[in-house]
């Protein structure tokens, strides 16, 4: 979806981006028809763009909220262009005062670095507005390392503002610019990137664990005949167990205290969630939670 364009060069850096993500959902051929038609510039609006989805019973969801380009500190500015799917394809571009690295990375790996000196533009996207970006930079580009960062960034927000009509990119932008050199470029960037995998573990393990909170939640007892009362505790049957707190690792047991007008020899049930003595509608409370086991 993303327009991406960065200088590099002797007066500094400037990098500018949008914020536009477009999720997809439907069926995976006529979805390749819509990104084809969106991707070469045929839909010109993000009303053509709705009208052929639902013509193709794609459901789309736009959303103008992420910022893809940032400053990492005073000497260094960053963007990326991704694509996320079954894989995390990413593509970064950062910049220092007369350098920048290119870096591709799947998932958790770099699969491509480049490094490059002096001056140049790098501009990432859809392939029609990567065109289109580079046909407007063939006019003044060249002329970009005598002129002031404040010139550069008028003209990248010049290119933004010709561009935004296209439903691929949002009508906001950010535009960062640097005018110092970093002398550890490389591990800058090196720290960056284990930032980012730092982040995807992090996401990993908040994922494996909602998931068992999940787990847990959809196995709470609702309604069955649990367990019977001996030596004044709820001894649970086989097919379930009592948990301390809704957790990824919760305490298990499977004899528990509760309170209520109970005898040994009562059956304890869940009723619509409720616990009672079987055949009546005496009450028994526990401070655990009865799941399935």
């Amino acid at each position: 979806m993303s327009l991406i364009i960065c200088y590099y060069g002797k007066n500094g850096a400037v990098i500018g981006g949008d914020r536009r993500q477009i999720f997809f959902r439907g069926n995976e051929e006529n979805r390749k028809i819509l990104e084809e038609k969106l991707y070469s510039g045929e839909i010109k609006s993000e009303e053509e763009l709705y009208k052929l989805a639902k013509e193709l019973d794609i459901k789309i969801i736009i959303e103008d909220n992420r910022e893809k380009v940032r400053k990492i500190s005073d000497s260094v500015v960053v963007g990326e262009v991704r694509s996320l799917g079954i894989d995390a394809k990413r593509r970064r571009v950062y910049a220092t005062k007369g350098k920048c690295a290119i870096v591709d990375i799947l998932n958790d790996t770099v699969t491509n670095q480049t490094i490059k000196e002096g001056f140049g533009i790098v501009v990432l996207g859809n392939r029609f507005l990567k065109k289109s970006a580079e046909e407007e930079l063939k006019r003044t580009a060249k002329l970009f390392p005598m002129m002031p960062l404040e010139q550069i960034e008028d003209t990248i927000r010049e290119i933004f503002e010709k561009l935004k009509w296209n439903p691929t990119i949002s009508k906001e932008y950010d535009i960062y610019s640097i005018n110092k050199y970093e002398k550890n470029f490389e591990d800058v960037v090196k720290k960056d990137i284990e930032s980012l995998f730092k982040y995807r573990e992090e996401l990993r393990k908040q994922l494996i664990n909602f998931g068992k909170i999940m787990t847990i939640v959809n196995k709470i007892v609702k309604n069955g005949e649990i367990g019977v009362i001996k030596d004044g505790k709820l001894h649970l049957y086989d097919n379930y167990v009592a948990i301390d707190k809704i957790d990824p690792n919760p305490n298990v047991f499977k004899v528990v205290e509760v309170e209520g007008n109970f005898k040994d020899g009562d059956i304890i049930v869940i009723e619509n969630g409720n616990m009672k003595i079987k055949g009546t509608d005496e009450r028994v409370t526990t401070k655990y939670i009865i799941c399935h086991k």
